[in-house]
């Protein structure tokens, strides 16, 4: 799976005009956006590594249902071919 690339915080015009303040109420402003947009950042961090680990689950999930399958196949073979023998045993008699 390829690696996320790291978010960098883009510019805007609203941005530009927060840099400057001229109240208290301005400053309170950009700040709850700051605090926000992290509070975003984190959660979008933790969703992505989420789904990173149901994906790891899903692929170990897949292996093992593989291998199981694999072993019935073998099973069936070893089965029929028993299956096979005994069938010509009982029409040699």
């Amino acid at each position: 799976m390829p690696a996320m690339p790291a978010l960098t915080p883009r510019s805007s015009s609203a941005s530009s005009r927060d840099a400057s303040p001229k109240d208290s109420s301005s400053s309170s402003s950009s700040s709850y956006r700051v605090s926000k947009r992290q509070m975003n950042t984190m959660a979008a961090r933790r969703y992505r590594q989420r789904k990173v680990d149901r994906m790891s689950e899903l692929e170990a999930e897949l292996e093992s249902v593989k291998r199981e399958r694999d072993e019935l196949r073998m099973r069936v073979s070893k089965l029929e071919g028993e299956t096979e023998a005994l069938r010509g045993l009982v029409e040699k008699k």
